[in-house]
């Protein structure tokens, strides 16, 4: 199969709360680790990326680096705004930017442009295009080899890449229709683009990721791999049966060595019984999403650091 970093664009995308963001960010540094020139794209006003890369400097609009690594180019991030995007399409297309100031920063066009349907989303839409386009480009040896997007959660996921179809729907051509197309063939291009979902082995992640595999079927995004994130690891291969026998066993013992004992005996087994759900709710992700699955482990840590995005780089290594 081919690899996830043959192509231009990654997607990453799943319910909020699933780790999407530290997973596009391993998939960076794990991309620079084979040389590639890697720019991490976020959308909103909440930046993440810099601080999970340990930058303490924000990238904003503009975008900068963000990680260095010894004999990997420097990874960039950039966190899009609607608002920004709008007004660097707007400059780009009126030549002055004076003009942008008159048109489009009057209270009336503001109020207008706030209150048109999907205008945010299709020139978030138009902004990555255009990145992918002239920055990624082999023709242009533009500063990136590969753009990764921490698309939204899914509702707000499936949205953004449904407004490139519905301005083509509304126009049917003109420049409208062919920027809309642009955008579209991009996210719905296979050699280019990979759509990757990001879950965890519990109940509710798990039912949204096969409902966001479902829609972005019948929507035609191309499919990338299932990235279960969060999976206890297997402490006590082989064990479980006599950890169980050993848990059951007797009353709890009244000296301290005996209680510490079963305490730990306990904690073992409580640890066995986690797994064991984890693995069946994996059982279910696989027999409802036919994705090539990436499994990432647990970790015991309060925050994601660089330790923490190397461990999950190498899980994402060999895809």
């Amino acid at each position: 199969m081919p690899s996830l970093f043959d192509k231009r664009l990654l997607i990453f995308s799943g319910k909020g709360g699933a780790g999407k963001t530290s997973v596009a960010a391993a998939a960076a540094v794990a991309a620079a680790r084979r040389g590639k020139r890697v720019l991490v794209v976020e959308i909103g006003d909440e930046e993440r990326l810099p601080s999970i890369f340990g930058s303490r400097k924000k990238a904003g609009y503009a975008g900068g680096p963000v990680l260095a690594m010894p004999g990997a180019p420097p990874i960039w991030s950039m966190c899009l705004t609607a608002r920004e995007a709008l007004r660097e399409f707007a400059v780009r297309s009126v030549k002055f930017e004076v003009f942008y100031e008159t048109i489009f920063e009057n209270p009336v066009t503001r109020l207008f442009t706030a209150a048109a349907p999907g205008l945010d989303e299709l020139t978030i839409m138009g902004k990555l295009e255009f990145l992918v386009r002239d920055s990624v480009a082999p023709a242009r040896n533009g500063p990136f080899d590969l753009v990764i997007l921490d698309a939204p959660s899914t509702g707000q996921g499936l949205a953004l890449f449904k407004v490139p179809l519905m301005a083509m729907s509304m126009a049917r051509m003109g420049p409208l229709h062919t920027k809309a197309e642009r955008m579209w063939q991009l996210v719905a291009d296979s050699a280019r683009t990979a759509f990757n979902i990001v879950t965890l082995p519990e109940e509710m992640p798990v039912n949204e990721a096969i409902d966001l595999h479902r829609a972005a079927t019948e929507m035609g995004l191309p499919p990338g791999k299932l990235i279960v994130n969060g999976v206890y690891p297997d402490f006590f291969p082989g064990d479980e049966a006599a950890l169980s026998r050993a848990r059951v066993r007797g009353a709890v013992p009244a000296d301290l060595p005996g209680r510490l004992a079963r305490a730990a005996v306990d904690a073992a087994a409580s640890f066995v019984t986690r797994r064991q759900a984890h693995l069946a709710l994996i059982a279910k992700l696989d027999a409802a999403v036919p994705l090539e699955r990436i499994t990432l482990p647990f970790l015991f840590t309060p925050r994601i650091g660089a330790g923490e995005l190397a461990t999950f780089a190498d899980s994402l290594d060999g895809f």
